[in-house]
């Protein structure tokens, strides 16, 4: 759900940077945030949002939210492009704004920019700036910042986690801005979902134009929340934007602290001194439910669980060993015992079952005869062992390669759960090993394409490419169609589930804990809107 997007060597690892960042910000993860990739879709319209709303009598301005963060380090940083952990990711959606967000159905909604439009070939995208926003200094929003954060995007020195989403389409020779307000983007190939792709992912916030600085000194945005304290790891604060271009924002203020321990940051809420938390582990939950000063908020079908394998290396180049080990697993049980039930099996497509995008009438086969008879076919009469390497420092990752463990063992396979410290695991044992874990925050479906399914894929976690992917996926950006463009996602990803070594068996649900006097907050996927917050 996760920056340096530089196609990683076939033949060796890839950097210890770009294997921390892409568990978080896939694409958006639409997702994709952490995750990675995440890529996360995550709404930052001023007039609406994603996630829970709640309602508890007029909104008022006035008072600070506190809010305990379990996800950051002392390597965060303020640079949209770069953000590594659910903290900064916080921090950076207060401060900043992006120029589209993606509203529950995954549609590119206006932000800083108010309108778009693309030529017929979706080749040519010109796009219509909001005017009078100020950044937090007082000096206008124009296109020269666009134009700035662009060359910032495209430029992979910067390692900007949007890079492996855009370059592929897009050059600096291609943008120019007209006026101060508008910018023309000239593609190198069609991109018909371009917006909603900007609009998904947490690193297309803008910055002003010329700075290189996000040490946190002087820190200017155009969002709703002014930057006042910044501490690596530790925490932040931010003060209410008065000046803000969108409608008007009732807190005072943020206070945000990060407490690695999750139970720590749950008590934290409990005992009054936090008013909200980030996601908190499914065992958790049942120590908020019942209680009248706290409230459990869930998310459904958040996020996928995923099992990569290299296809590149034995046994995972046989075919029929991949669809043994998806044969073998038995979805329903992995729900019942890794998610205690909140969960939602599905059929190897990063798309929950619920999403109108997901191909119709697929369900998941549960096989272990057929599973054992493939692996004897390959070569393993006798079983097939897999390692599998795993952190706990993801909460739930642990439980799910526990739950896999146990139901894939009828068919003959026999895992062993090699489990890595943080620091080890997203260096040594994420896309470093031939079977690791991993997660995607749901994401608008037609991003996960590049960042990990085609042949310049951000994160090659399988190492493969299918050329019949490739093909249906160019046709699907030719396309503004939308019932084209979600057929055409179907297609590519049931041909994927067939050819690519990634095992997606469950989508887990999540949640957090806010305070009953906390109101109008919008949390989905990996992180919050304040916009519309306000204390009772």
């Amino acid at each position: 759900m996760d920056h340096n997007f530089q196609k990683p060597s076939t033949s060796g690892l890839v950097s210890p940077l770009k294997l921390e960042t892409s568990r978080r910000q896939l694409l958006a993860v639409g997702g994709i945030s952490l995750g990675a990739l995440l890529l996360a879709a995550c709404t930052n319209s001023p007039s609406g949002g994603t996630g829970s709303e709640q309602s508890g009598g007029t909104p008022k301005k006035g008072g600070t939210l506190r809010i305990s963060v379990g996800d950051g380090n002392s390597s965060d940083t303020l640079d949209p492009g770069t953000i590594l952990t659910a903290n900064a990711t916080l921090a950076v959606k207060s401060i900043y704004d992006p120029l589209a967000v993606t509203d529950t159905n995954f549609k590119a909604q206006p932000a800083l920019a108010k309108s778009w439009k693309a030529n017929a070939d979706a080749t040519q995208w010109t796009i219509h700036l909001r005017e009078g926003v100020k950044w937090h200094d007082g000096s206008d929003f124009t296109s020269r910042d666009v134009f700035y954060t662009i060359s910032r995007w495209l430029d992979p020195k910067t390692g900007s986690a949007i890079n492996g989403f855009l370059s592929p389409y897009l050059d600096l020779g291609g943008v120019s801005t007209p006026d101060a307000s508008t910018i023309v983007l000239k593609l190198k190939k069609p991109n018909s979902v371009l917006m909603e792709t900007l609009g998904a992912n947490p690193a297309s916030h803008v910055i002003k134009d010329g700075v290189t600085d996000f040490s946190g000194k002087n820190l200017v945005g155009t969002g709703p929340f002014k930057l006042t304290a910044w501490s690596p790891g530790t925490g932040w604060k931010a003060v209410r934007n008065d000046s803000y271009w969108g409608d008007a924002v009732y807190l005072d203020g943020i206070e945000a602290t990060v407490t690695p321990d999750q139970g720590a940051k749950l008590q934290a809420a409990l005992s009054g001194a936090a008013d909200v938390t980030d996601m908190i582990p499914v065992s958790l939950w049942p120590g908020i439910q019942g209680r009248n000063d706290m409230a459990l908020e869930t998310i459904k079908n958040r996020q996928s669980w995923i099992f990569a394998f290299d296809q590149r290396v034995a046994p995972f180049n046989d075919n029929r060993v991949l669809d043994a080990i998806k044969l073998a697993t038995d979805r329903d049980k992995m729900v019942e015992t890794a998610l205690l039930g909140h969960g939602t099996t599905t059929a190897d497509v990063p798309i929950a079952p619920d999403s109108s995008w997901y191909p119709a009438a697929l369900k998941p086969e549960y096989d272990p005869d057929k599973a054992k008879k493939l692996l004897a076919e390959a070569g393993f009469p006798d079983g097939l062992d897999i390692k599998l390497s795993v952190t706990d420092s993801v909460p739930g990752m642990l439980d799910a390669a526990q739950a896999w463990q146990q139901v894939v063992k009828s068919a003959g396979i026999n895992v062993t759960i090699d489990q890595m410290a943080p620091d080890t695991y997203w260096s040594k044992g994420y896309m470093a090993t031939p079977a690791f874990m991993s997660y995607w925050t749901a994401f608008f479906p037609p991003v996960g394409f590049d960042a990990f399914y085609r042949k310049t894929a951000a994160w090659p976690y399988t190492r493969f490419a299918d050329p019949a992917v490739d093909k249906l996926v160019d046709e699907l950006y030719a396309t503004t169609d939308h019932s084209r463009q979600v057929e055409l996602t179907q297609e590519a990803y049931l041909q994927a589930r067939k050819s690519y070594g990634l095992l997606i068996p469950v989508f887990s649900d999540a949640a957090y804990a806010r305070s009953s006097k906390v109101n109008g907050l919008f949390m989905n996927l990996d992180t919050v809107d304040f916009r519309k917050t306000w204390l009772a």
